[in-house]
């Protein structure tokens, strides 16, 4: 519309100039024809006329009266003339204007009256006119001025008007003549603009003539086959890119339907039911949808994979299809490639996974037993000597079992991983732990290891402390490893940032070449040095380190001079803090010696082996036991026996731990207001804030620790500062195997074992799952998580918790972890 108001705007003056003229027009002519008619001249003539006839009338009254014996006939024609003249003046349109005048209307009577007077007279007979003679030319006498007068006055008012319609007429043209003048404007006006119109189009025409010749060139040009398609379907244009796609020469394909061109069979009856669609509602499928993938048709019958991307355009005023083809075959052939080459890849990846898995499964059992074997041994009477030794034991298999783990969850290492919740420990302490660890390390090659403090704040740190000690056993691990007689020396030092820690290992090895620094931190990258040839490695220790220490927020680098040795240097963010510091992992047994002796406890549990090894630990602890097997047992135990503390599992079947424990406090029981502990697997912060709430003091997770269970028991009977019972079980070894050895251990493994693939071999996942089967779901998954496996747990738990109607997915999962724990059954089944 903005660009449409001039021409709104031109055609409303013309529009106005028409009518103002048109307007004057007519009334121009009515004047014109009046003036054309001589009226003022034709009254005069009709009222002097009157004044001629009585003149006429009076001579032959006179005429009669002198001479006896002229008859009277001409006397009476006269009266009738006059008569007549004065009714046609009367009755004339052109009297009225003027007979309401005093003057004319007195003479006007003054005519009537006699002419009423004198008609008996003059139709009466001769003798009786004859006598009237004298007193009619007395009356014509009379009237005769008065006739006079009328005369005159009639043509004083005619003149008058007249004058008015002159000057009427004149002003109407001068109007005329002012409209004309605006017309003739307007219409140069017009005539202007047509002109810029006319220039206007012309440089349109020639920006339009531009742009068709770009459009052309650029389609002639283009890389890719470009056709341009009217309403009908048929081909306008066919560049040269499409003459060697589709193998046809332009001139012959021009004016033909592209349907029958270069779109498969198959394929024709759809298109053209498209574009009928779009011509009839408007509707776009594949137009302005972008590039699409279909197919098309070459001269030579062969179909092959395009690329197409359709856009509408105006062509002459008519709209058109612009379509752009690609040929995709080698596209698309590579990307086949690569697929190919993925899979393979990840088949590749597949196997490593499965072997790094079954390689751990067969590394943990030995470590594990080891591990528990050394807390069991903690409890026995040994001289200090014998346990720093065994300290030390401990803690390198703690930190041997944890390298097996970061081998298995090496792809979670990212820099884009959640890094561990810091908390406090004490920086100083850790140092010293991890340098006495490899104390023995250092012997073996006459190396010395010295650690140097070189600033203060390096006690109670806030950070990452299983990140930290792993980085530094790997490089400092590494550096004696290449180092013979020499020295390895470790500083830490905090920066003047604030929060930053500096840790600086450096040796007197054997160092690095140049060219191999940047590959040093790559995945199973080994250096061949000569010290390299006699120790073996997997070549992730480093690896593991640089995304241990990106993951907490740090960097580390590294320099070396081959022949002289090497020096790696990492900072981390360990804000100084006045929290208490945890406590070390390998507790001694004076720390078990806080508890009341002979307490006694209530342990339920409906799965057997939970049941068992939380027994056994209580006992350990100086605990007299009672057990229960669900909540229902556990509520009639506390009927008839007191009890110091309650371990309630959770999950049961019939009632829960939650539910039995409302129903003990309900009761009146002895244990109406024994301390309760939860005994759970689920780890999720808002079940542990559900179960709390239930008047439950602390909590335990599965799979259960003596140092959990001591730290909860510390906390029920409030003496010493205890262990955290939220122990994350997953980083340690399953307490099953540590409290009851191997043998027991490889016992309930094969038996858990064979119940799951048992349940797995009677259930399928088309299958209701039923009560029953939920409840051995749960069984198992208490096992599960008692032997340390944690992705069976989940598994069971999931399938446990599954809705009625979609749960076979969960079956599949369990399924899959259990043929990941166990590949053997996979053969045997």
């Amino acid at each position: 519309m903005n660009g449409r108001w001039p021409f709104v705007l031109f055609a409303g003056l013309l529009l106005a100039s028409l009518l103002l003229v048109g307007g004057l027009g007519r009334t121009v002519f009515p004047d014109l024809r009046v003036l054309s008619t001589a009226q003022n001249d034709d009254v005069s003539w009709r009222m002097s006329q009157l004044e001629v006839e009585l003149l006429r009338l009076q001579m032959a009254a006179q005429s009669a009266a002198t001479e006896a014996s002229l008859p009277l006939n001409d006397v009476r024609k006269r009266f009738d003339i006059f008569y007549s003249r004065v009714s046609n003046v009367r009755q004339s349109a052109f009297f009225r204007p003027i007979s309401q005048a005093e003057t004319v209307a007195r003479n006007t009577a003054d005519a009537t009256a006699f002419l009423e007077r004198t008609v008996p007279l003059v139709d009466g007979s001769d003798e009786v006119l004859r006598a009237y003679l004298p007193a009619l030319l007395s009356d014509i006498d009379a009237l005769r001025p008065k006739m006079r007068a009328l005369a005159l006055a009639g043509v004083d008012h005619f003149t008058t008007q007249e004058t008015a319609g002159r000057n009427r007429l004149s002003v109407t043209l001068q109007r005329l003549a002012y409209g004309l003048t605006a017309l003739i404007a307007v219409l140069f006006l017009a005539l202007a603009s047509l002109i810029q119109l006319f220039r206007l189009g012309q440089r349109a025409s020639q920006k339009s003539e531009q742009a068709r010749a770009r459009f052309e060139a650029a389609v002639s040009s283009s890389l890719d086959a470009v056709l341009v398609v009217d309403r009908r379907g048929h081909i306008v244009e066919f560049n040269g890119a499409a003459e060697t796609v589709f193998g046809y020469a332009r001139k012959d394909v021009l004016g033909l339907d592209m349907a029958d061109v270069i779109v498969p069979e198959d394929l024709r009856a759809a298109h053209r039911a498209g574009l009928k669609r779009f011509l009839k509602t408007g509707t776009k499928k594949v137009i302005g949808a972008g590039r699409l993938r279909l197919q098309g048709l070459r001269a030579n019958g062969e179909v092959f994979p395009v690329e197409l991307s359709i856009s509408l355009s105006e062509a002459s005023g008519e709209t058109v299809f612009v379509s752009f083809l690609r040929d995709i075959t080698s596209e698309l052939k590579a990307e086949e490639d690569l697929k190919d080459a993925l899979e393979k890849a990840q088949v590749g990846e597949k196997a490593k996974s499965n072997l790094l898995t079954v390689m751990s499964h067969e590394m943990r059992t030995p470590l594990n037993g080891i591990l528990g074997s050394l807390e069991l041994m903690d409890q026995s009477d040994l001289s200090d000597a014998q346990k720093r030794h065994l300290a030390s034991i401990g803690i390198s298999g703690e930190l041997l079992l944890s390298h097996v783990n970061d081998v298995l969850d090496l792809s979670s290492l990212t820099s884009k991983a959640e890094a561990p919740k810091p908390a406090p420990f004490n920086l100083t302490d850790l140092v010293q732990d991890v340098m006495d660890s490899l104390q023995s390390n250092a012997s073996q090659h006459a190396n010395a290891l010295s650690v140097d403090f070189l600033t203060e704040d390096l006690q109670t740190v806030n950070g990452d402390r299983g990140s930290l000690q792993r980085c530094l056993v790997n490089l400092v691990g590494n550096a004696l490893k290449f180092t013979r007689e020499g020295s390895v020396a470790i500083e830490v030092e905090r920066l003047s940032s604030g929060d930053l820690v500096e840790f600086r290992v450096a040796d007197t090895g054997v160092g690095i070449a140049p060219e191999n620094l940047s590959r040093i931190f790559e995945e199973f990258v080994t250096i061949d040095t000569a010290f390299d040839r006699e120790n073996s490695g997997t070549g992730l220790g480093l690896a593991i380190t640089k995304r241990l220490i990106e993951r907490s927020g740090g960097e580390l680098e590294a320099d070396s001079l081959l022949g002289e040795g090497s020096l790696f240097a990492f900072r981390l963010p360990l804000p100084t803090t006045t929290d208490v510091a945890d406590r070390k992992t390998h507790s001694t047994a004076h720390s078990l010696q806080d508890l009341p002796a002979g307490f006694r406890a209530l342990v339920v549990d409906d799965n057997d082996i939970n049941r068992e090894i939380l027994t056994d630990i209580v006992r350990d602890l100086g605990g007299v036991t009672q057990e229960a097997s669900n909540g229902f047992e556990a509520i009639e135990v506390c009927e008839t026996a007191g009890f110091d503390v309650l371990l309630l599992d959770i999950s049961m079947p019939g009632i829960d731990g939650l539910e039995t424990l409302k129903r003990i406090r309900a009761g009146t029981s002895p244990n109406v207001a024994t301390p309760a502990v939860a005994v759970t697997a689920h780890a999720a912060p808002k079940d542990h804030e559900a179960i709390l709430a239930q008047d439950f003091q602390t909590l335990i997770l599965k799979p259960v620790r003596r140092a959990a269970i001591h730290g909860a028991l510390a906390d029920v009977f409030g003496v010493g500062d205890g262990v955290e019972a939220f122990t994350d079980a997953t980083q340690d070894a399953p307490e099953f195997l540590k409290q009851f050895g191997l043998e027991r251990y490889t016992e309930a493994v094969q038996e858990t074992q064979g119940e799951i693939s048992q349940f797995l071999t009677r259930k399928q996942a088309t299958d209701p799952l039923t009560d029953a089967e939920r409840e051995e779901a749960h069984r198992l998954s208490g096992s599960a998580a008692v032997l340390g496996w944690m992705d069976l747990w989940s598994a069971l738990q999931a399938v446990q918790n599954a809705p009625e109607d979609h749960w076979g997915a969960h079956l599949n999962h369990l399924q899959s972890e259990f043929d990941r724990v166990f590949p053997d059954q996979i053969h045997q089944r």
